[in-house]
């Protein structure tokens, strides 16, 4: 359900329980199913199994990556016929990519796993046979950042690695900085939950290498370069990393100028990144505060996002519940 987040087990529990209820047949749903769906080696259930899906996370079939999409039928022509791999077909996988992206938020990385691994095969097929048009490559190596994005939402650590060693490997060959930032940031984001900070900040000093990258991906660079140095001790580099922040916040384009991959990159959610670096310094008060106001200016739906369940933690909104990145706060 929007705003709530389940286990694979809790998903296979309700989406079985509601089949005894609504066709009195009992459900045999487990947690390898749904690990099968999100690998994408099942990509259509069987006709109660959708209606139950729809109704335990009250989704369409579309959301869902259950129904045929005529932008997906497009692309699977363009991909059996190379030449037909236009500027539109592209286009069209870009606005898939967005689309779920926003779906996300309203859900939780397992629920959206499933299409965007199907569609990345897709792309990764049509940017293949197109003779890897810098168009093309692009867009492959942003949704292969993006299941890595996923794969860290899901604690899945070592296939996050291998999606963003592809996305950045990927960024090179089409020569962007936005997506090679973006990758790189995202393995720094990986490394700084495993507690390798030294790594963190070698990808972090990476991802901020190249000054052609978007101002709100700019200040998140900053922020968490500051938040790594807090925890490897180094509280001059941590201030002094926030306070350039501070500067790109107060600067921040209008978010319709962002990038569609950086379009959470807005300064109310930036000013809840600055909690994180506060938190790691030490100052607890002060970090929830940041964290409080984050969440109050963010748009409703982002609050109760998987994402942000961080950003929860630490306003306290959830009571004693901690996160990886969030410990109990006293």
């Amino acid at each position: 359900m929007p705003g709530e987040h389940m286990s694979r087990a809790e998903l296979a529990e309700r989406v079985n329980a509601w089949l005894l209820d609504n066709t009195g047949r009992s459900g045999a749903l487990d947690r390898h199913y749904l690990g099968r769906l999100e690998r994408g080696q099942i990509q259509r259930p069987g006709r109660d199994y959708r209606a139950a899906f729809r109704a335990v996370l009250q989704a369409s079939d579309r959301d869902l990556g259950f129904a045929p999409d005529p932008r997906a039928e497009r692309l699977r022509r363009a991909a059996q016929h190379p030449r037909r791999a236009d500027t539109t077909a592209l286009s069209q996988a870009a606005e898939m990519l967005s689309a779920v992206r926003r779906l996300e938020d309203e859900t939780s990385a397992t629920a959206v796993l499933p299409s965007v691994a199907a569609h990345a095969e897709l792309v990764n097929h049509l940017a293949d046979e197109s003779k890897h048009t810098t168009e093309a490559v692009g867009l492959a190596s942003e949704i292969s950042q993006y299941l890595g994005w996923l794969k860290i939402a899901r604690d899945e650590y070592g296939d996050a690695q291998a999606h963003l060693d592809r996305a950045a490997r990927l960024a090179l060959e089409a020569d962007d900085p936005q997506r090679l930032a973006t990758a790189l940031s995202f393995a720094a984001y990986r490394a700084l939950l495993l507690g390798d900070y030294g790594q963190a900040a070698n990808l972090n000093r990476a991802a901020m290498r190249d000054s052609r990258v978007d101002p709100g991906l700019r200040a998140y660079g900053h922020l968490q370069g500051a938040e790594i140095a807090a925890y490897e001790g180094d509280a001059h580099t941590a201030t002094r990393m926030l306070t350039q922040a501070d500067r790109l916040i107060e600067n921040a384009p209008d978010p319709q100028e962002l990038p569609d991959g950086s379009y959470w990159h807005i300064p109310p959610v930036l000013n809840g990144h600055k909690g994180f670096v506060l938190y790691a310094l030490g100052d607890t008060e002060q970090a929830r505060q940041a964290a409080r106001e984050s969440l109050e200016a963010m748009p409703e739906a982002w609050t109760r996002a998987e994402w942000a369940a961080d950003h929860r933690a630490l306003a306290g909104w959830e009571g004693d519940a901690a996160t990886q990145r969030i410990h109990e706060l006293d």
